[in-house]
């Protein structure tokens, strides 16, 4: 198991670490401090120590308070004033809002900088950080990797299932047939369709399968019988030809008896000119009817081309789907196969660090300004820290070696 221990663990450092109380604190720059006349209305103010020391108080402007403690502080304000007088007996207060920040580095799972709060040790500041990070997985983290991967291959296998259904439906499209069949199911996929799957996922694609049939029999019905119609009309257009013809033929013999009656005198030549007419339209209808037979032929053609088109579309559709559908078996098959070798990965580094012994030291460092210099100092995770101190984390690096050899010993073992 992965232990966590602690290495140089030296003496508390400067006084100014060791649980100072607020009232003996020295005030220095990046503090934020409050300020508010007690005998007014008007809300307090915050007040950032600047760079130079100072802060900027009303009617005094910059004063220096850095290096003072808060009732030293105070004192000074009242004193300035006094001196000024700007007041007999000022009634005010004055205190620390935000100290300095403490930073947290090193092998922590979020270094960064964090509010410094009075009587904080290095083992709170580490928490504040998230905890000390190995820089690699804990055997706890392991155990939640290994569950997390057999839940998604148990996502994957479900996935797989789906497709392998979905593909046995339109192999059965395919083949013409209704209803589907166990043997459909692709070989490869069949390992991960357990009956429960099956039970479950095997009725929604047949109800699909059968949804699928209607609209396509329906659709080759409509085609089919338009065709049928349109067919039907084109042959009384025939007849309607052969009866134009017929009636063309007539008129045209009586305009010939016609003709021969107004040479002997007995028509007229409006007679004449009537049956003329006549026969022109007879012609034209003809036309009339010729045209039509070409318009109701091109319908037809259009119709034949659309059933023969529904019913290519469909084989080219399912087809297509079908590969898809095969695609994502060997996509998902690759993923659970992935998923597999990283659970026994997982697996062999548990059981190596079982066997030895793979305590992990953690070495701390504390890094302050004192007097104007800064002093990095070992520490102890109870030792007490100021504002605006560094907590160092290292690991030792004898531990980091035995723990990277069990990663390296059982990465050897794997297939």
């Amino acid at each position: 198991m992965l232990a966590v221990g602690c290495a140089l663990c030296g003496p508390a450092g400067p006084a100014l670490a060791k649980g100072l109380a607020v009232d003996e604190y020295q005030l220095t720059i990046g503090d934020v401090t409050s300020f508010d006349f007690l005998d007014d209305t008007l809300p307090s103010e915050q007040l950032t120590v600047a760079s130079n020391g100072q802060v900027n108080l009303p009617l005094l402007g910059g004063f220096k308070v850095e290096g003072l403690t808060v009732p030293e502080a105070s004192d000074a304000i009242r004193k300035a004033f006094v001196d000024r007088r700007l007041f007999i007996d000022p009634q005010f207060s004055f205190s620390i809002v935000n100290f300095r920040p403490i930073y947290v580095l090193g092998d922590v799972k979020s270094p960064g900088s964090y509010a410094f709060q009075p009587n904080m040790n290095v083992e709170q500041a580490v928490a504040l950080a998230g905890g000390q990070s190995t820089g690699g997985a804990t055997s706890e983290d392991r155990i939640i990797t290994q569950a997390r991967l057999r839940g998604d291959m148990d996502e994957t296998a479900v996935e797989i299932a789906h497709a392998a259904v979905s593909a046995a439906r339109v192999k059965a499209q395919l083949d013409g047939r209704a209803e589907l069949r166990a043997e459909d199911i692709p070989d490869k996929a069949r390992p991960s369709m357990t009956e429960s799957l099956r039970a479950t996922l095997m009725p929604t694609e047949q109800k699909i399968l059968e949804v699928e049939a209607r609209g396509y029999k329906t659709r080759i019905g409509q085609l089919t019988a338009a065709i049928e119609e349109v067919g039907g009309a084109l042959k009384n257009l025939d007849q309607l030809v052969t009866n134009q013809k017929a009636a063309i033929d007539s008129a045209r013999d009586d305009l010939e008896r016609s003709r021969a009656l107004y040479k002997r005198g007995i028509k007229t030549i409006t007679e004449i000119s009537n049956i003329e007419r006549e026969v022109t339209a007879q012609e034209s209808h003809l036309l009339e009817i010729y045209n039509q037979m070409s318009s109701t032929r091109r319908e037809l053609g259009d119709l034949q081309r659309a059933l023969s088109d529904a019913t290519d579309l469909r084989t080219r559709t399912a087809l297509s789907e079908l590969q898809g559908h095969y695609a994502d078996i060997e996509r998902l098959l690759a993923t659970q196969q992935s998923k597999e070798k990283q659970i026994l990965l997982l697996s062999s580094l548990t059981a190596e660090e079982a066997s030895q012994d793979s305590t992990i030291v953690f070495i701390y460092r504390v890094r302050s300004k004192v007097d104007g210099r800064v002093v990095t100092r070992e520490a102890d995770v109870f030792d007490d820290l100021g504002p605006g101190d560094t907590v160092l984390v290292a690991i030792d690096p004898a531990s980091r070696s035995r723990s990277a050899t069990l990663a390296s010993a059982s990465l050897g073992r794997m297939p």
